[in-house]
């Protein structure tokens, strides 16, 4: 069930793509956590802080890889 839905989620990002002319990529949490070496909890404080938009899949949790980039450089 929840290929299906990673599936599905991925086509609707393909048509979004399409419809803005811009590419969405993203990472899993802990692919994230490791790439801005922050731990689960800061990961946490940032999304409620809208630092850091969360994205699920299912129960899995993924970040925006431009979110992740933007946070890098500034």
């Amino acid at each position: 069930l929840l290929d299906g839905v990673y599936k599905l989620e991925k086509r609707l990002d393909k048509i979004d793509e399409k419809l803005s002319g811009r590419s969405i990529e993203y990472v899993p949490l802990n692919q994230a956590l490791k790439t801005l070496g922050i731990s689960r909890k800061t990961a946490d404080n940032w999304h409620r802080q809208k630092i850091l938009s969360k994205k699920y899949i299912g129960a899995k949790v993924f970040y925006s890889t431009k979110e992740i980039e933007q946070k890098m450089e500034g």
